[in-house]
């Protein structure tokens, strides 16, 4: 069955793409006529910005960052914040804001060779082939916006610095987006990075009382809704639409602001700008698309020693992150577990489950007799980068299949109230919830239950 994409959902993606593509003319009028340096039109926009996600935050009673958190979210706001809007406004002093649109387009392909290098994920020969076309229409723009036609313009090189720094910002996210929501991720990031611009603080107070009034309101208009609320409608389409969908919109973002740079400014690219775009965004299209392996998840009963070390690594795994997660653990309250690993998850009574994604281990999970006919199921895990494939899936269904080979009648867990994406899987399966059945030290578990 087809699912019809949430009406509303597309219309904020839409909203959100036209605000987002009428920053290119914005930031480039206000940094070419509007009497503002750079830097102290970034540092204005993100005050401002600041402001609104503050009114936010005040408005819906956010709460705080933990501490332990602080050095992740300030590297990733260094990179998404403060790097990028300072490398696009400075790049946009010389480049115009349809060919810088066209170059923060390659950013895809900057986060897919960051994923491989430190996230594990692969690329194929399409995905390889992607990212040399889209390279090769990088090097156009920047050829094509140089003075008297094909010349380097060393500007694009800053605007390319920004598309890069969406990658890193991408990675540094992926860890504090499983703990804060969208909207509180944004504002910290927001924060943190409006301070390091603090710098063009003097030269910013002594250019406002000159600028033009429509020079102020152009970068109020930047800091509300390119800057803050537009995050708002992006993550209201991405909660009622698969991100992949959402992400297809993107695609669109360099030719609206090559029309909106048009309409605002009647600068239209030249003709090689232009066609560098078109083969970075194949490149991007091409690597998006066809780039990655098919993604092949395999769950089998783990039996030899081999299988059974590497579920014993991915549990070790699981402990990592439960320390991350929850602040830090106390290893010895599982000292009992790892020593009887092989009694409680092994034959006659228990099983361990290994996932491979394209033949590497990437999931485990476990079930042990927990007595009256009852198997309890433990230790879910898959690796960041497998996520959203189907790999936790796939072990609790084999989970069921095997506990009922074993002669078992009912399958119990327990999970954290916390992952909430584990708690929609296991009730989309049939689970209800039970009262916790044994003692635990978290606070926020929640048991559930199921007959097989």
């Amino acid at each position: 069955m087809t699912h019809r994409p949430d009406s509303k959902a597309v219309l904020a993606a839409i909203a959100t793409l036209l605000v987002w593509s009428s920053a290119f003319a914005g930031v480039s009028q206000v940094v070419t006529k509007g009497g503002y340096g750079a830097g102290q039109m970034a540092l204005f926009r993100f005050l401002v910005a600041s402001a609104t996600m503050g009114v936010v935050a005040l408005a819906r009673r956010q709460r705080l960052p933990l501490l332990s958190d602080l050095p992740r979210l300030a590297a990733a706001a260094l990179a998404g914040i403060t790097v990028y809007h300072l490398a696009f406004t400075f790049g946009e002093t010389r480049v115009s804001a349809g060919a810088a649109a066209l170059i923060i387009s390659s950013g895809p392909i900057w986060t897919a060779l960051l994923a491989v290098a430190f996230l594990h994920e692969r690329l194929n020969r399409w995905g390889w082939a992607g990212v040399g076309l889209a390279f090769s229409g990088v090097a156009a723009i920047s050829l094509g916006e140089g003075k008297g036609g094909f010349a380097l313009q060393p500007m694009a090189l800053l605007v390319l610095l920004a598309a890069v720094s969406t990658a890193f910002y991408f990675v540094l996210s992926k860890r504090p987006l499983r703990r804060y929501s969208s909207l509180e991720f944004t504002s910290y990031v927001i924060w943190l990075g409006t301070i390091p611009m603090l710098v063009f603080l003097p030269g910013l107070l002594r250019q406002a009382p000159l600028a033009p009034a429509w020079a102020n309101w152009t970068v109020v208009f930047l800091g509300v809704f390119p800057g803050a609320l537009a995050y708002v409608l992006w993550s209201y389409a991405l909660a009622r639409m698969p991100a992949s969908t959402t992400a297809s919109f993107l695609y669109a973002q360099p030719v609206l602001a090559t029309l909106v740079a048009w309409v605002w400014q009647g600068v239209v690219p030249g003709s090689v700008t232009l066609l560098g775009g078109a083969i970075a965004l194949a490149g991007v299209i091409v690597v998006q698309t066809k780039g990655r392996p098919k993604n092949v998840v395999a769950v089998t009963v783990a039996t030899g020693p081999a299988q059974r070390a590497q579920v014993r690594a991915l549990v070790d795994e699981l402990l990592d992150y439960f320390s991350d997660e929850f602040g830090g653990i106390d290893r010895a309250i599982y000292a009992e577990e790892l020593a009887r690993f092989d009694e409680w998850y092994g034959a006659p009574r228990g099983a361990a489950f290994l996932a491979t994604v394209d033949g590497h281990p990437d999931g485990t999970a476990v079930i042990r007799d927990r007595g009256d006919g009852a198997a309890e199921l433990r230790r879910v895990f898959v690796r960041p980068d497998s996520r959203r494939r189907g790999v936790a899936r796939a072990l609790l269904h084999a989970a069921m299949e095997e506990a009922r080979s074993l002669g078992y009648r009912r399958l119990l867990l327990m999970t954290s109230q916390r992952f909430t994406g584990a708690i929609a899987l296991y009730e989309a399966e049939g689970f209800m919830r039970i009262p916790v059945y044994r003692e635990v030290a978290n606070p926020e578990v929640v048991a559930f239950g199921r007959d097989l």
